[in-house]
């Protein structure tokens, strides 16, 4: 394909996945602090002060660290998430006498009695049947980590590709058992925490469920074990988001540095001392950006934030690498046309959605959109736009490709097939 505009577009998608990702690792990072240090969470200049000092230390480290410094916390981050996960799996369910099937009840009871904290009354008969946002934020979340940035640049970091696809073998693992621990400890914190209006859990918008959660079976509040417990796992949801964030920042900036600065701008002729140059630059631009618009979307759910930046992933960067492993005829327009389409797409429909404006008030009258409440331009009735930004991305690849009259590069497709099902070639590739 043609590099220049290939490069452009995936650059502007790495970059505002990335935003969008690290939005919510701010406003869970501002959280925990808020938190552990005891601030008051109406103050909002305190909590704004909190999020821009977290932001900036974590921007620090990414342009210190680089690419061995963020290895080695994700590393030191995936020990200590299962392992503080497991523990607190293992104390949930002694509560129930180890019966997995009583902390899914009572979390289901716990649910129904707190109401629901995520849509104000006034507002819930403009929403459609719950399981369409629920379809779709599966959808988003399951294709979304096949297109996220830092995941993807992992497969960068490996010497050959039987060691890529056995790193893959052991993520897929651990992600899983990872994923069934939060079963456990979602119905947890439901069937444990007060999770009506006015608690600890409702005024966070459900961020500060894990670590209230910790404190709750080590003692509760006020007992040592509780307080042991909240450090650890306060501790441990900090490295997770130190670590997303050095990924995500590193993974962004240098794209604007190689991609775009270096490809296109310069055509190639940049020096390392530039790019690297660069790159600090664009790890500083996008941390404080992100901090930015964090402090508006501070009340907001971390988790619904990270699905939006999954449907973003999936939207834009999913279709392009289907069709270019999989299509022969796919070009340089159908490319540039599923990145900007899918991104542009999940975009506009997350404008105009109940997450920026129309979703009114929870129980205990905070506003649950980012926009204040007189504002109301919500037409889209889905939070996640994966059902229909990903299927337009995928549309917008093909017919970019079938209305071009480039033709398909046949011998460099059927290169990349064979190295990509058998891994021959790699080998000598990295070694040179």
């Amino acid at each position: 394909m043609r590099q220049r505009p290939v490069r452009t577009a995936a650059a502007t998608s790495t970059v505002v996945v990335s935003i969008f990702y690290l939005l919510a690792q701010m406003v869970g990072a501002g959280s925990l602090v808020v938190l552990l240090l005891g601030i008051d969470k109406e103050n909002t200049l305190a909590v704004s002060g909190v999020i821009a000092g977290v932001g900036a230390l974590m921007i620090v480290y990414v342009t210190v660290g680089g690419m061995k410094g963020t290895t080695w916390v994700q590393i030191v981050k995936a020990v200590l998430l299962m392992a503080g996960s497991a523990l607190i799996v293992v104390l949930v369910l002694a509560k129930f006498d180890f019966n997995l099937s009583e902390p899914a009840r009572h979390g289901r009871l716990g649910v129904r009695q707190a109401g629901l904290p995520r849509a104000g009354p006034e507002v819930r008969h403009r929403h459609h049947p719950q399981s369409l946002d629920f379809l779709s934020l599966g959808i988003a979340l399951v294709l979304g980590t096949a297109g996220l940035p830092h995941i993807l640049v992992r497969f960068y970091t490996v010497p050959t590709s039987r060691d890529a696809r056995k790193s893959v073998l052991w993520a897929i693992g651990l992600i899983g058992v990872f994923y069934l621990f939060t079963l456990v400890l979602g119905f947890g914190a439901a069937a444990l925490l007060k999770t009506g209006a006015g608690s600890d859990v409702a005024n966070s918008g459900g961020n500060l469920a894990s670590p209230l959660l910790a404190e709750a079976v080590g003692g509760g509040a006020g007992s040592t074990g509780g307080a042991i417990l909240l450090a650890v796992i306060s501790a441990v949801a900090f490295a997770t988001i130190l670590a997303v964030v050095a990924g995500l920042t590193l993974t962004s900036s240098t794209s604007v540095a190689h991609d775009i600065y270096n490809s296109v701008i310069r055509k190639g002729r940049a020096t390392e001392a530039e790019e690297i140059r660069v790159t600090r630059y664009a790890a500083a631009g996008l941390g404080v950006v992100s901090i930015l618009l964090a402090i508006p979307a501070r009340n907001l759910n971390i988790a619904f934030l990270v699905a939006l930046a999954f449907a973003v992933a999936a939207s834009a960067n999913l279709p392009a690498i289907v069709y270019n492993m999989f299509w022969r005829r796919f070009n340089t327009r159908g490319a540039t046309w599923s990145i900007y389409g899918g991104l542009i797409s999940c975009i506009t429909l997350v404008i105009f959605s109940p997450v920026v404006s129309g979703k009114g008030l929870d129980p205990a009258g905070k506003n649950l959109s980012l926009l204040p409440t007189s504002i109301d331009i919500a037409w889209f009735p889905l939070e996640n736009p994966g059902l229909i930004s990903i299927p337009l991305g995928f549309f917008f690849g093909w017919l970019g490709t079938v209305t071009s009259k480039e033709p398909a590069a046949e011998e460099r497709f059927t290169e990349l097939e064979v190295r990509a099902l058998t891994g021959a070639g790699a080998e000598q590739a990295v070694q040179h």
